[in-house]
């Protein structure tokens, strides 16, 4: 819990090295900067750490044919291909719910596959925080940083709801499937 509240102040803190999330839709949001996200790199694993400030909008327990991102979600895309295909998503709610999908294609996906996430998330007075932890090696990497790119996304609020992305421009509709935006992930560190 303290490491999570220490990770949670250091992205928070002026000095840190994180970036923020733009909105892509709804035109506007009373929400202001409310998701930062840092990510590193030690051997093959990739480490995510988002800070969401805003209040919640979560349930402890997903119902049948609920998934994550129908409520506040963060989520991590990761391809090491140059073409963007076959590239992966990763989704973690407040209460640490999370979805692990494999897109093949534009029109073939795989969900509920294990792709070795390791997730733990913590609800604060004004937010929450998630960390992801990913093992490269199993989805394909060959151990060149450079090669590791994707985009970092949100989902927050209620109706209407708010759609977050690190790439993405501004868009009249939600769409995180638009590999051609993906970017190096590690700047973000």
């Amino acid at each position: 819990m303290k490491c999570l509240i220490v990770t949670a102040m250091l992205l928070t803190s002026p000095g840190a090295s994180a970036c923020d999330l733009s909105l892509v839709t709804p035109a506007k949001s009373v929400l202001k900067k409310p998701v930062q996200v840092k990510a590193s790199l030690a051997k093959d694993m990739l480490t995510v750490s988002y800070s969401v400030t805003a209040p919640l909008n979560a349930l402890k327990v997903l119902g049948p044919k609920q998934y994550p991102y129908m409520f506040d979600v963060v989520e991590l895309f990761v391809t090491l291909s140059e073409t963007g295909f076959p590239y992966f998503e990763f989704e973690v709610s407040p209460f640490n719910q999370t979805l692990q999908v494999r897109i093949v294609s534009h029109a073939r996906h795989q969900e509920g596959v294990d792709l070795g996430l390791v997730s733990s998330a913590t609800i604060l007075p004004h937010g929450w925080t998630a960390e992801l932890k990913i093992p490269l090696e199993p989805l394909g990497w060959d151990r060149d940083p450079g090669k590791i790119r994707g985009n970092f996304y949100s989902i927050l609020e209620r109706a209407p709801r708010s759609y977050w992305s690190s790439f993405l421009p501004k868009a009249k509709a939600a769409n995180f499937h638009q590999p051609r935006f993906f970017q190096p992930l590690l700047p973000c560190g």
